[in-house]
């Protein structure tokens, strides 16, 4: 039988909150990529827009998606970017995030927050959306437009992650 560490004994897992190295490796990369998304965002617009465009051209009728959706979609996010490229980098911003609550919560806690969190928040500004067009108030589409910048902002992984990690760390250090 081995004997057990004693109180002063170093335990690093203890001291991050119980991550593995393998985990804290994963949130460190993830964690570039989102910031690196954020700080190329005008490039990376850029090189999906020069996509876009090119699909067009090679399918003509793949431009009546971005006509449709058009006017509205752009004037909800505030930029003239096309709109599948909007969706594209707000999937891949999203996945980021998603990903990091992953990496950080316990296994399994991050997917159920993630699903529970962005999908609140895309369903509220779908209904909020929906609404404005209904009732012909412009308000609720920028109420729309805000929830969906927030959606698209680092502040949820940042708020979420603290608050469900904090009672596990409190909990293992006892």
């Amino acid at each position: 039988m081995r004997p057990s560490p004693g109180p002063a004994a170093f335990r690093p897992a203890h001291l991050l909150g119980g991550l593995s190295a393998g985990r804290l490796v994963v949130a460190a990369v993830l964690l570039v990529l989102l910031l690196s998304a954020r700080w190329y965002e005008e490039t990376i617009y850029g090189w999906l827009d020069a996509g876009w465009h090119y699909v067009c051209r090679v399918l003509p009728a793949a431009a009546a998606l971005d006509g449709a959706a058009g006017s509205s979609l752009r004037h909800l996010m505030e930029r003239p970017h096309s709109v599948p490229a909007a969706l594209l980098f707000a999937a891949g911003y999203v996945g980021l995030c998603w990903g990091l609550l992953a990496a950080l919560l316990p296994p399994g806690e991050g997917w159920r927050w993630g699903l529970r969190l962005y999908g609140g928040l895309g369903l509220a500004s779908l209904l909020l959306l929906l609404a404005s067009r209904a009732t012909g108030q412009p308000l609720l589409a920028t109420l729309a437009s805000r929830l969906l910048h927030m959606l698209l902002s680092p502040l949820p992984v940042m708020v979420l992650v603290p608050l469900l990690r904090w009672p596990g760390a409190q909990n293992a250090t006892k």
